[in-house]
């Protein structure tokens, strides 16, 4: 959630006022590693990173280190060699994305590392079911939610971004959640692809806006391109905000 009331610039949201939350215990770890210990993220980082080819990626790919600093450092590398970094899980928890070719990644850049550790200053990192996640939001507040994206065709989802995954009443679930969230006075922003089903589930407790967003999961590079996605507000646009040119879709 964003406390509304305390953004002192339209840009940056001072991070005392975070609460971020996400199912992927990796990702979690590694806001907070960023977060708490940046620096012992990034000499991890540079012990793991000498070599980035793909015997090995392969190496990284099968280690499953117990500590929370070498797991955030797994989950950035694997992030930055993988294809298209991609994050997909196996029915097990296990990732299992290929090697991306990459002649030269960046694996991490210090001073990126060092802003969004600042940024993240006194901020909320959670790791819960998203309902469970916005308990503590109240009226004013902004809550965003990026779930896993509803398949643009049966053949498009690419499988889970967590063991559990999230299926179609997943989506409905959330969308019971924000209609909850509504009536308590609360912000919502909703991503989400532009099917016939999220217009379905969405489409009767958010205003829905279409967007053209750049993909490149496809492994055939012609398929490649702009999807349409839509942003589902709750409260009107302000008539000086960039979103107010957006089409709206039922």
């Amino acid at each position: 959630m964003i406390r509304l009331g305390d953004i002192s610039s339209p840009v940056y949201v001072d991070g005392s006022h975070l609460f971020i939350n996400d199912i992927n215990p990796d990702l979690i770890l590694t806001y907070e590693a960023i977060q708490k210990k940046p620096a012992y993220l990034m000499r991890e980082l540079d012990r793991i990173t000498k070599k980035k080819d793909e015997t090995e990626y392969y190496k990284i790919r099968e280690w499953h280190p117990k500590g929370n600093i070498q797991r955030a450092a797994r989950f950035i590398y694997l992030n930055k060699t993988c294809f298209n970094g991609l994050w997909r899980v196996n029915s097990s928890g296990q990732f299992n994305v290929p090697f991306g070719k990459l002649k030269n990644p960046l694996i991490y850049d210090r001073a990126n590392i060092l802003s969004i550790s600042n940024r993240l200053k006194g901020a909320t990192i959670t790791n819960l079911p998203f309902a469970n996640a916005v308990d503590l939001a109240r009226a004013g507040d902004l809550v965003y939610f990026d779930p896993p994206y509803i398949p643009l065709t049966a053949s498009s989802s690419f499988a889970q971004y967590s063991k559990d995954g999230f299926g179609l009443m997943d989506q409905y679930a959330l969308a019971g959640v924000i209609e909850g969230l509504s009536n308590r006075g609360i912000n919502v922003i909703l991503s989400n692809s532009d099917t016939k089903a999220t217009r379905e589930i969405f489409g009767p407790i958010l205003s829905l806006h279409q967007i053209s967003a750049p993909r490149s999961i496809s492994a055939n590079a012609s398929s490649r391109g702009d999807v349409k996605e839509v942003l589902g507000l709750n409260f009107k646009i302000n008539s000086k905000s960039e979103l107010r040119h957006l089409r709206v879709v039922s």
